[in-house]
């Protein structure tokens, strides 16, 4: 075993191991909330939601792949394979839409208080359970063909018509069946996208108008305390901008590696662990950004 494959290991045991703990821990402290008589934002929901897609994707995509760079192999079945890439993918765009959802409601939440606007804010409130209800059923239909195309890696080992995952493998569709795919994989996630970039913009234009207005009370009082609702609006602008970040540059290498057809196996590691980054440093940045969820320990 070399340095380098030593690394390799460690990273991924460290990164799926506070990614896990960290979602554990939010999900717990968001869900306590209510039996200790704090009040509940409606954003602990949509965290909430955000918490178990994150967990999700490390526990089916994480930790798979930690076993195979341990050099555990052929221990999932033809069902397995199936399943396993199945939930990773609906729970892959499950974050996407969840944090997507989460950016649109605190644009609508911090927007000026005129008619319209304030329509908006009491449906987003209104239907802000439904919301995630139905990005939860969105992607458990989108994805439900995502399982045709897995098998087992024994099953297709001596194809040259099969693209090898590692724990599993795929069969390699048509050129019609491939732009099919592609497109309907696609869509959902750049109207997303699209969507949390329109809503970080809007909240960073709305947060200099905001700063502007109020910059000589600060110069006079001497205080340069931010808002809960700036503060708010700055850890959802810092996670969709991580989102965003790791999203594209995973788009970049899984481009690459669909292009050519055999990638090699470090870029695979490499696709793997940017894919659960987000679902890692998440996490990270609400219980730093927000004081009150560390105390939740206390």
């Amino acid at each position: 075993m070399t340095l380098g494959d030593l690394i390799l290991k460690l990273l991924f045991m460290v990164q799926t191991g506070i990614g896990v703990l960290g979602n554990t821990f939010l999900l717990l402290t968001y869900a306590s909330t209510s039996c200790t008589g704090q009040a509940l934002r409606p954003t602990h929901l949509i965290l909430s939601n955000l918490a178990v897609a994150n967990f999700l994707v490390l526990l089916f995509k994480g930790i798979p792949q930690m076993t195979l760079i341990w050099g555990v192999t052929h221990i999932l079945g033809k069902t397995g394979c199936k399943l396993v890439y199945y939930i990773h993918r609906m729970a892959r765009g499950l974050s996407l839409c969840t944090t997507c959802h989460l950016s649109s409601f605190q644009a609508m939440t911090i927007s000026p208080g005129t008619g319209r606007w304030m329509k908006l804010k009491d449906r987003a409130l209104k239907n802000n359970g439904f919301s995630c209800f139905l990005c939860w059923v969105s992607n458990l239909l989108m994805n439900i063909f995502v399982p045709v195309h897995i098998e087992a890696l024994q099953h297709i080992h001596n194809s040259t018509e099969a693209r090898n995952y590692g724990l599993c493998s795929s069969k390699t569709p048509g050129t019609s069946s491939a732009v099919k795919y592609t497109t309907l994989m696609t869509f959902p996630d750049i109207v997303f996208m699209g969507l949390m970039a329109w809503a970080s913009v809007y909240m960073v234009l709305l947060l200099l108008r905001h700063h502007r207005r109020v910059r000589h009370i600060h110069t006079l009082s001497n205080s340069h305390r931010f808002s809960p609702e700036a503060k708010a609006t700055q850890t959802i602008l810092l996670l969709a901008s991580t989102f965003i970040f790791f999203y594209f540059v995973d788009s970049i290498l899984t481009i690459y590696s669909t292009v050519y057809f055999k990638s090699p196996l470090w870029l695979q590691h490499t696709t793997t662990l940017l894919t659960s980054c987000y679902p890692t440093l998440s996490p990270l940045i609400l219980m730093i950004r927000d004081p009150r969820v560390p105390s939740f320990c206390f």
